[in-house]
């Protein structure tokens, strides 16, 4: 018996002797699945999706039409990969998560992820995926290959000739370099490597929830014969229990007294852009706020008029994660800063009700800025910050918090100084914690230190 590919169908070739020892063959068509084709493990991960912006703004055609080397792409997979078809699917269920910037963001990563890891390591659609290449997947999210990781976080697609071509920097998964470690391989004229990527537990918590979300959509429209995510038993393989740990990322006093300081430094110095530097830095700090309470979201933006007086106190106002609005008290003590920046403006020393002028401004005066630029300023305050602790002469475990943190640390900063001084619900309030566990588990740490009270009197001998 002899096979032979003919077109998309397999025929078995059957052979009967006649005389003299010469063959005639027949040929009857048997309708069989494909053997798995040899997985394109050679062709090059390439971006699928631009930024959450474009997403929202252009239609399927006209975002390939801006981005031709997308469907060049697409044409490198062998024809039993219908990979247009299996990005428009995977464009169909994005549309369903694209409310909100951060959950867009999560969800076309992920989605992206297993696109091209189906097509270019499996070597077929995402619609004949099944359990076991679910957990092939599973394992290499956790240990990729060295060319699928970048170091650091690229811009998807870059304009070329009236078009946006692939950014050659980008890669699927990006390696987490710590900014101490970066600031140490600048200073030694070193190369930052991304052999050591491991996946965070979160993470992978993240690859199987919306892994799986995708997968019931696509079994809901009639696409896929099932959740191949689903099926896996033991996730316990990837994921560990750990033992809940309360803390949240905080600069010390003598860290947060360095950055204000120098916030306060750089506005003094150069007003015309950095009043607005300091009145960024102050609001995260005064406020516990997140970097799209300054920056808005799809379906609210913040102006001067979020700020609300009712007798004698000041409120901010703000539509949040899941667009829940909620208020936020203001400290009296802020409104000096509040004051500064508006006055640099040229506005009246405090909001006036219903007011429309925008929270924050370019330095051109357009309104707004991109969560990015918000995250570039509060950087250099933290770079300046680190820069006059070294000159000073500060010690390496002085520094090392603000060497590794980010804007979001502005938020836990404020509310652990807080916290010794407000009623734990009013600071949940404040923080928007859906559970006033997490602000005990972050912010009060009584269990913790009970625990070390109770063993600091005992001895090995007794």
């Amino acid at each position: 018996m002899i096979w032979a590919l003919q077109g998309q169908s397999w025929l078995v070739l059957r052979s009967n002797a006649v005389n003299l020892g010469v063959f005639a063959f027949y040929c009857s068509e048997v309708r069989l699945p494909a053997p798995a084709k040899t997985p394109n493990s050679g062709a090059r991960p390439s971006p699928l999706f631009d930024t959450y912006e474009t997403f929202l703004s252009s239609s399927a055609a006209e975002y390939v039409a801006e981005r031709p080397a997308i469907e060049e792409f697409l044409k490198v997979f062998a024809p039993h990969i219908p990979a247009a078809n299996d990005l428009a699917h995977a464009r169909a269920f994005l549309k369903s998560y694209s409310g909100q910037a951060t959950t867009f963001k999560a969800y076309r990563t992920q989605v992206e992820r297993i696109l091209l890891w189906s097509w270019i390591i499996a070597g077929k659609s995402i619609l004949d995926l099944r359990r076991s290449d679910a957990e092939r997947f599973m394992d290499f999210n956790v240990a990729p290959p060295v060319s699928w990781v970048g170091d650091a976080v690229r811009q998807r697609f870059l304009p070329r000739g009236g078009v946006y071509e692939p950014n050659p920097a980008w890669r699927p998964f990006g390696i987490k370099i710590s900014k101490s470690d970066r600031k140490r391989a600048k200073e030694a004229g070193e190369e930052l490597g991304v052999s050591g990527y491991k996946m965070a537990q979160g993470s992978i918590r993240q690859v199987f929830s919306i892994c799986s979300s995708f997968f019931e959509f696509l079994t809901q429209e009639d696409l896929a014969q099932g959740n191949p995510f689903k099926a896996i038993k033991g996730k316990s393989r990837w994921i560990r229990t750990t033992a809940k740990r309360s803390g949240g990322k905080s600069l010390t006093q003598l860290q947060w007294d360095f950055v204000i300081e120098t916030a306060e430094l750089m506005a003094n110095e150069a007003p015309e852009s950095h009043e607005r530097t300091l009145f960024i830095v102050s609001s995260l700090f005064s406020m516990y706020l997140r970097v799209s309470d300054l920056v808005g979201n799809q379906l609210w933006t913040p102006t001067m008029g979020s700020f609300v007086k009712e007798d004698e106190t000041w409120w901010y106002e703000v539509v949040g994660k899941g667009n829940v609005e909620a208020r936020i008290a203001v400290k009296p003590d802020y409104l000096k800063y509040l004051k500064r920046y508006r006055q640099s403006r040229n506005l009246t020393p405090l909001p006036l009700k219903g007011e429309q002028a925008p929270f924050l401004t370019k330095l051109n005066g357009a309104p707004g800025l991109s969560d990015r630029q918000v995250r570039n300023i509060v950087q250099e305050v933290f770079d300046r910050a680190l820069k006059r602790m070294h000159e000073e002469g500060r010690s390496d475990c002085e520094v090392d918090d603000l060497r590794v943190a980010t804007l979001h640390w502005l938020r836990h900063t404020g509310a652990t100084f807080d916290a010794p001084h407000r009623d734990a619900k009013n600071l949940q309030a404040d923080l928007r914690h859906k559970s006033m566990s997490t602000t005990q588990d972050i912010y009060y740490n009584s269990l913790d230190d009970q625990r070390a009270a109770e063993v600091e009197g005992l001895t090995v001998k007794r």
